[in-house]
């Protein structure tokens, strides 16, 4: 009797070892948020203009000339009111800023420090996505009242069984999850053929898929399975697809999201900053490939633009007015108006002697490798650096004298 005590015991502890869960270790939630975050934030997401691109936030929506995105969906789709000459010119510079994720239950999804560093310091999460999040002049305490209010509440704890991770790859694999996502440093294994469990995803689903490297930092880990089983339950506008999964299943792919070893991927570098050239350079050929091509997006002349000369020159993002006007050769010689309210030339060197135009084109290759310059910042905002040829062109018409002919 004693020995098959001993048997059944043994076998007990087995049994246990072969269906025990562990914890996925996260840090302690912050406490939630009070409800005078609601006011402070409400007003901070008015003076930063959020849903000038974001869709799902609280309020009224911004009419479609004050819509980023909005506005760009209607030239592409062929609904705004203009000549069709204007048109086809508008929608062969008109490549970024048409699609953008919406922030429909992401505090049923975001991490609250995640948020708020993302507020502060933005990565490119979704990097088939030409445009990223602007880095805004946002303080500290500005991004945690934001991050407060966009995640009141987390759910961090998550349990995975020691084998769900091998089995969850294998099920990444056969759903075809890399038909969207990138899934950067992991061993994913070859791409499926066939896309996304035998659905062909649209160019936006592909386009809006984030990095799942990014999710362990992104996503609360005790929310991840519901999203994998019912996407549409908590964003019903989502353009993630909806798996026949169970509760098993959104276990296991969930632990190979959120655990799979990660390679660090090689730094970022810096393109070395290019000589100015020999040859003359005009103001027409800085014009048509950089400042008419990219800049005037930003910093063009209101009574053209509907009274809105954009960010950079009538204000917007929670940026002041600076009236930066990069549309005209009369518009770039006359400059921006500077904190203390002052016209001052965009061509001044600041101290380490870089024309101040150029300076804020080269901190936009430091930003995107992860190191900005202390009070510049990059250009353009939010969009890829410019080709280092592009900011030679610039810094040699600039060195040259910056001949042009006068607008007449």
């Amino acid at each position: 009797m004693a020995a098959t005590r001993r048997v059944l015991l043994c076998a007990a502890f087995v049994v246990a070892a072969c269906t025990t869960t562990e914890a996925r270790e996260v840090p302690a939630a912050a406490p939630a948020p009070s409800a005078d975050f609601a006011t402070e934030a409400a007003e901070l997401l008015v003076r930063f203009e959020c849903n000038r691109c974001h869709d799902g936030l609280p309020g009224p929506e911004p009419v479609r000339d004050r819509h980023c995105v909005r506005c760009h969906q209607d030239i592409h789709g062929d609904r705004f009111d203009a000549p069709p000459d204007v048109i086809a010119r508008w929608k062969s510079n008109i490549v970024s800023l048409r699609m953008v994720p919406s922030l429909e239950g992401v505090g049923s999804r975001l991490r609250r420090d995640w948020v708020r560093s993302h507020l502060l310091e933005p990565s490119d999460v979704r990097p088939q996505l030409t445009a990223t999040m602007p880095r805004l002049a946002l303080g500290e305490d500005e991004a945690e009242i934001l991050a407060a209010f966009l995640v009141p509440g987390e759910q961090l704890t998550a349990r995975f069984r020691p084998w769900d991770r091998a089995r969850g790859a294998l099920l990444y694999r056969e759903l075809g999850c890399q038909s969207c996502h990138r899934f950067t440093g992991a061993n994913a294994g070859p791409a499926s053929s066939h896309f996304a469990g035998g659905r062909t995803p649209s160019t936006a689903a592909i386009a809006l898929a984030p990095d799942l490297a990014f999710a362990r930092q992104r996503l609360q880990p005790g929310q991840v399975e519901g999203w994998l089983r019912s996407p549409t339950s908590v964003a019903p506008k989502t353009l993630m697809p909806t798996f026949d999964l169970d509760a098993t299943q959104a276990r296991q792919l969930a632990a190979f999201i959120l655990e799979s070893p990660l390679t660090a991927p090689p730094p970022r570098s810096v393109p070395t900053r290019l000589p100015v050239l020999d040859r003359p350079v005009s103001y027409d050929e800085v014009s048509e490939r950089v400042f008419k091509k990219i800049c005037w997006h930003c910093h063009a002349d209101p009574d053209f633009a509907f009274g809105d000369g954009g960010p950079g020159h009538s204000g917007g993002f929670g940026f002041p007015a600076r009236r930066l006007d990069l549309s005209t050769y009369s518009g770039v010689a006359s400059g921006s108006v500077g904190p203390d309210g002052q016209r001052r030339s965009v061509f001044t060197p600041i101290a380490n002697g870089t024309p101040r135009l150029v300076a804020h084109l080269l901190a936009r290759h430091r930003e995107e490798a992860g190191t900005p310059v202390p009070g510049i910042r990059g250009m353009p905002l939010g969009l890829p650096a410019l080709p280092p040829e592009d900011i030679q062109l610039v810094e040699s018409w600039i060195a040259q004298g910056r001949p042009g002919s006068f607008d007449p």
